[in-house]
């Protein structure tokens, strides 16, 4: 009997699925909502089941994907549903939003990686190299902008530099884009389920966030990486600045947790939080000075623990 039923939701599940998806693949609007919306089918019927049973959803809805979107839907359901079974199983192992949160990113990230070797291999498209041919024209045509509108050469010469940049930068890209789609799927996911009344882990209050002490070590081990001067366009820069990029993110996440946690104490009201945010960023993009701040107090706060040492009035 339970049998039945469990094949009876696995039919309805895979038709919402597969209408999901259709909506994906046809509907440009959606498309953009589908990353962190098609995982979800898999996430709560492997949550109310078991991994099995995932596996097996999973493996039909591979069959749909084929029959309606070709190879694109199939690199579409392993993306979907990599993260979904990964998510769910999570889940049904009570496990806190943080481990959640790394179990969707390194799915994701897997999946990106994935994706990049099928366009290589099967299709013949070199990703990268295809990246770099993107930005040379997108260089050359704001080169020749800029030296239309009269601007100082050595103007050009710094924005030809960092646009360079941006091709190596990939890495970080790819993991940023996997960390921000997971939270975005794990977000989707608690309000579904909390509307079904399943019980699925939150964050605690961002205030409270504390990253490994580890992180830090590794941010001192990128400076001296950076101060090494690898040659540029070397395999060891590339690990450098993307090493040192991701790990001054980290950071500044845990300087923005100490700005919360003080104005938690101050009981400083939302708004204010919020207009301070918005003008540390707009200060930084004349100055990268504010950030550079925010990143010290994580840096601080990763060290001698300052949260613990600010105490709320009783």
């Amino acid at each position: 009997m339970r049998n039945t039923k469990v094949l009876v939701e696995g039919a309805v599940v895979s038709g919402i699925y597969t209408l999901l998806f259709l909506m994906s693949m046809y509907i440009p609007f959606f498309s953009i909502f589908s990353l962190f919306f098609l995982p979800l089918p898999f996430i709560i019927y492997l949550y109310r089941h078991n991994l099995k049973a995932g596996l097996l959803l999973w493996a039909v809805t591979f069959g749909v994907s084929l029959a309606f979107g070709g190879l694109s839907g199939i690199i579409i359901t392993l993306f979907s549903g990599l993260t979904g079974i990964v998510m769910g199983e999570l889940y049904r192992r009570k496990k806190s939003a943080f481990a959640v949160l790394l179990g969707a990113s390194l799915a994701n990230l897997l999946n990106m990686l994935g994706t990049i070797v099928i366009a290589q291999v099967v299709m013949g498209i070199n990703f990268v190299k295809e990246l770099e041919t993107q930005f040379q024209t997108a260089i050359g045509t704001a080169e020749e902008f800029y030296r239309s509108s009269g601007q100082d050469p050595a103007q050009i010469e710094k924005f030809k530099e960092q646009a360079e940049m941006i091709p190596m930068m990939l890495p970080t890209y790819i993991i940023g884009g996997a960390v921000i789609l997971a939270f975005l799927t794990h977000l989707a996911a608690r309000m579904l389920m909390k509307r079904l009344r399943y019980d699925i882990p939150s964050f605690p209050p961002f205030r409270e966030w504390n990253l490994p002490k580890s992180f830090l070590w590794y941010y001192i081990v990128a400076i001296v990486l950076t101060f090494s001067m690898p040659d540029k366009g070397t395999a060891l820069y590339i690990v450098t600045i993307n090493l040192y990029m991701i790990l001054s993110f980290v950071l500044i996440i845990q300087g923005f947790t100490v700005i919360f946690y003080y104005a938690w104490i101050k009981n400083w009201k939302r708004k204010r939080i919020i207009l301070l945010i918005i003008l540390l960023f707009l200060l930084n993009s004349f100055l990268p000075i504010p950030l550079e701040v925010v990143k010290f107090l994580g840096i601080i706060d990763l060290g001698f623990m300052i949260k613990k040492r600010l105490k709320p009035k009783q």
